[in-house]
């Protein structure tokens, strides 16, 4: 066979779904527009800085709109600015000019994080949850599904119940060639958190991390994105650690030296809250520079 073809070939095993599994080409780089900043967070991801900005950076913008009823449907969120499809629909066309997949994202924080709100949905209503959440994704034509549910506690009755959801879910998603990621904690403390993710990696397509400000590059112990990936192992590169877009230093290091970690280390990706970049650092040619870095070309 002709050697380019053959390479060819190869690229495109890597970009399509293997054993019901999607595997990312380039370490993830993901945003959320929550409810609360649309409109700010819209406008942030239009701006460059002398030519470079958000969408040459990020491959994944989470639209945190929506929130699960007790009787397991999905409902957008009603407590700022009202939501409408028309909204999605601004943010699909924005993706699909940058190149920039755009996902559904579900959580349970409207008025505190409520885990009984969540574990209603995807255990007592496991099966129509699932389906409804599928249906929502095909019917705006979006390329897949967050979930961002958190709750106090470890929460160790939930975990079957959690873990059987995102198992249906994700079998679901990937018979239409959709995506599932889900938010985490950092350690042990409140769930989902590290101690679940053995179980939880192998059925997503990512994991984002939300440690923001309490772990970084070099960090002592489970704080440390070294221990992280550990934590991990051979599912690390579904990882993605959070961020803080608000602040340009933490863990006593600034924003330039833990970006450095991930060039160091091409296998984990950014998960970066949020869209509003409101710290100075974040809207710079240098931070996206460094960013696009980890990823493909961008379409202009």
């Amino acid at each position: 066979m002709n050697p380019r073809l053959q390479a060819c070939g190869l690229l495109l095993l890597l970009s399509i779904h293997w054993s019901g599994k999607i595997i990312a080409q380039n370490p993830r780089v993901m945003t959320w527009v929550p409810p609360y900043a649309i409109e700010a967070s819209q406008q942030r991801l239009e701006e460059t800085y002398e030519g470079l900005g958000p969408r040459h950076g990020i491959s994944h913008l989470g639209l945190q709109f929506w929130t699960p009823t007790k009787q397991g449907g999905l409902q957008y969120v009603t407590r700022y600015t009202p939501i409408h499809d028309a909204k999605v629909a601004e943010f699909r066309k924005w993706g699909k000019r940058h190149g920039v997949k755009i996902l559904l994202c579900v959580y349970n924080g409207e008025f505190g994080f409520d885990w009984e709100l969540a574990s209603k949905a995807f255990d007592q209503h496991r099966s129509s949850f699932v389906e409804t959440l599928v249906q929502e994704t095909l019917r705006l034509e979006l390329d897949g599904i967050d979930i961002d549910f958190e709750g106090k506690g470890q929460q160790e009755a939930s975990k079957a119940a959690f873990l059987q959801f995102l198992a249906e879910l994700s079998e679901k998603l990937h018979q239409h060639q959709k995506e599932l990621t889900v938010d985490t904690f950092a350690y042990k403390w409140n769930a989902p958190n590290q101690s679940w993710w053995q179980q939880i990696l192998p059925l997503v397509d990512g994991l984002h991390v939300m440690g923001y400000d309490q772990t970084g590059a070099e960090a002592e112990g489970w704080r440390s994105y070294d221990f992280m990936k550990a934590a991990a192992g051979k599912h690390a590169p579904k990882l993605l650690f959070g961020m803080p877009s608000h602040k340009n230093e933490w863990q006593n290091q600034g924003l330039q030296k833990h970006l450095q970690w991930f060039q160091q280390d091409s296998s984990i990706g950014l998960a970066i809250w949020d869209a509003q970049f409101k710290n100075q650092a974040w809207r710079t040619k240098k931070t996206w520079k460094t960013i696009q870095q980890l990823q493909k070309p961008k379409m202009p």
